[in-house]
């Protein structure tokens, strides 16, 4: 019984772990994609990144 418990906890570990990177890949993807139509349907590529402050360290 007791085996059996571990066993459910580790199985929701790592789907948490799976789920919490696929949520992290979904939301980098939003972030850089959204950040580009800001620059060119926004701004109509009047500023770059650097200027808007928005570059990421390298």
């Amino acid at each position: 019984m007791v085996d059996q418990v571990f066993e459910l906890i580790g199985w929701i570990f790592a789907f948490g772990v799976i789920i919490g990177g696929v949520v992290a890949l979904i939301a980098r993807f939003i972030k850089r994609d959204s950040t580009q139509y800001d620059i060119v349907f926004l701004w109509e590529n009047r500023y770059t990144l650097e200027e808007m402050e928005l570059d990421e360290p390298a």
